[in-house]
């Protein structure tokens, strides 16, 4: 699923572009984000958002919630200007995103997939690309995505060699490292898409506490799970590219019978789901 999209993104006809040599100023912190009309498709295919409206408030935490094909990724895309919309327009703090240089906007936005790609190299070149990080900054980052207690048990370290992709890791080690890499950048927008599915529940809720304390962003979430969601600020509920309700989770069960059944299926695939990490940092913080 997460190639065919990036498939498609690569097919869109050329990089957007700014409209402006002189980047507007935005404000310090965490920035609002909007979504006014807007309408996107891939090539001929059908829209996959259509006429959608959404505010974002600074500093707040949402959770996109909609079954495979409802816009939620997509929807993700825009904010970075992976793509542009064909209509409406996305603004950052009340700015058109098309007014901003793509490179500006991937320096205050970070877009986290689920899937993960490590090179072989240290685990420290794999998060910091090189750049250079002092330890403290490191740490800090490292400890929200709760990362570091795993990495100071490897053999050496942030110097352990991991090898091609990552595979001497698990899927939610190798996660929480991309999320690691995202915040040592410093972002004033946050986006999770599927970005912590492998991580133990326990530490995945964990993780967004620690993000709502410790940083100054705003933080998107395409969640899945029940103890993700009940942690936002705010649900937004999708389906076939439109939003179909908005509001806190027991707002949202109590009052639309389709989110209702949709989490319920969630409890119900959690209950089969296997392939995620069950970290011994995981009983710590549920002790």
């Amino acid at each position: 699923v997460v190639s065919a999209r990036l498939d498609k993104v690569v097919a869109t006809p050329h990089e957007p572009g700014a409209a402006t040599d002189s980047p507007p100023a935005v404000a310090d912190g965490p920035l609002s984000v909007s979504f006014g009309n807007v309408s996107f498709r891939y090539g001929d295919d059908p829209p996959v958002l259509d006429g959608l409206n959404l505010n974002i408030a600074a500093g707040s935490i949402v959770a996109l919630v909609g079954v495979t094909g409802s816009g939620k990724s997509t929807l993700c895309e825009l904010i970075p200007r992976l793509v542009d919309p064909d209509s409406g327009t996305v603004s950052l703090d009340g700015v058109d995103l098309r007014e901003f240089d793509p490179v500006a906007v991937r320096s205050e936005v970070a877009l986290v997939f689920q899937e993960t790609f490590l090179f072989a190299d240290t685990v420290r070149e794999n998060v910091t690309l090189g750049d250079p990080v002092d330890d403290t900054e490191l740490e800090r980052a490292a400890s929200i995505a709760h990362a570091a207690a795993f990495v100071h048990r490897l053999p050496n370290g942030w110097d352990t060699v991991v090898g091609e992709r990552g595979v001497t890791l698990s899927g939610g080690q190798r996660q929480r490292l991309a999320l690691t890499r995202a915040l040592l950048r410093g972002p004033r927008v946050l986006i999770l898409d599927d970005a912590t599915s492998a991580v133990d529940p326990v530490i995945e809720s964990a993780i967004l506490r620690d993000l709502r304390t410790s940083l100054e962003t705003t933080t998107l979430v395409v969640a899945h799970r029940v103890s993700t969601i009940e942690l936002a600020d705010e649900v937004v509920f999708l389906d076939e590219g439109r939003i179909v309700a908005t509001g806190s989770h027991p707002e949202l069960l109590a009052t639309n019978p389709d989110y209702a059944r949709l989490v319920h299926a969630y409890v119900d695939q959690e209950s089969m789901t296997e392939d995620i990490d069950h970290d011994e940092d995981a009983g710590r913080l549920s002790s």
